[in-house]
């Protein structure tokens, strides 16, 4: 083995530490330094006439101690060791579904409603006038107020019978003037609509209408 460096001391006193790690494996060992013809500084383990001889002493022999290594974990050892769920594991909705379990809830309940109540409204009832006697306006007419419960819905109509004949039609409204009554009992019913059919139905209202004069 040999090593060349240049001319520069600098750079032989940088490699000392490796030449001494290069000589550690060889026993007695000896470097020799010399100049070759270029001027450049050579190290080497072969001996060389007129060279300058340095003495390496062998690395030390470290011992080695044996260490007692753990047995590999089998797959029942770590199956046994996974920790198991504790308490109550809360219940989502599906993925995807963008529901809470309160908006499921919710929406059966709802369902619930929808199939006791097919047409949506849970009350419709004629507030005035009420059953008995009832004074009659100018041209015989009266006012006919309804509660309900939801409010109408859009397309539902109201219609307004008087002793089964339609007065008022296709009405939104919640107050209605109906004229040209006759003195006399008559029969009122308020119905909702919805394309054509009969969605709620009020309970009647048998009235007297009474004149003016009488």
């Amino acid at each position: 083995m040999r090593v060349v460096t240049g001319r520069s001391p600098h750079r032989v006193h940088l490699l000392w530490p490796l030449l001494l790690v290069l000589a550690q494996p060889l026993s007695a060992a000896k470097i020799y330094q010399y100049t070759n013809s270029a001027g450049e500084t050579v190290f080497t383990d072969e001996p060389v006439e007129g060279a300058t001889v340095h003495e390496v002493e062998d690395a030390p022999v470290i011992p080695m101690t044996p260490v007692d290594m753990p047995e590999p974990r089998t797959d029942e050892s770590a199956t046994t060791d996974r920790a198991e769920p504790s308490g109550d594991v809360p219940s989502y909705a599906p993925a995807g579904s963008g529901e809470t379990p309160d908006a499921e809830d919710g929406r059966e309940a709802a369902a619930r409603e929808a199939a006791d109540e097919p047409t949506g409204y849970q009350h419709l009832a004629i507030v005035e006038p009420t059953d008995g006697e009832v004074a009659s306006r100018l041209q015989g007419s009266i006012t006919v107020a309804l509660v309900m419960q939801p409010n109408l819905r859009g397309g539902d109509r109201i219609r307004i019978l008087v002793d089964g004949e339609a007065r008022v039609r296709d009405s939104t409204g919640r107050r209605h003037l109906i004229n040209g009554l006759t003195p006399g009992e008559h029969v009122l019913v308020a119905q909702i609509h919805r394309d054509g059919e009969v969605v709620k139905e009020s309970a009647p209202v048998r009235f007297q209408l009474m004149l003016p004069s009488q």
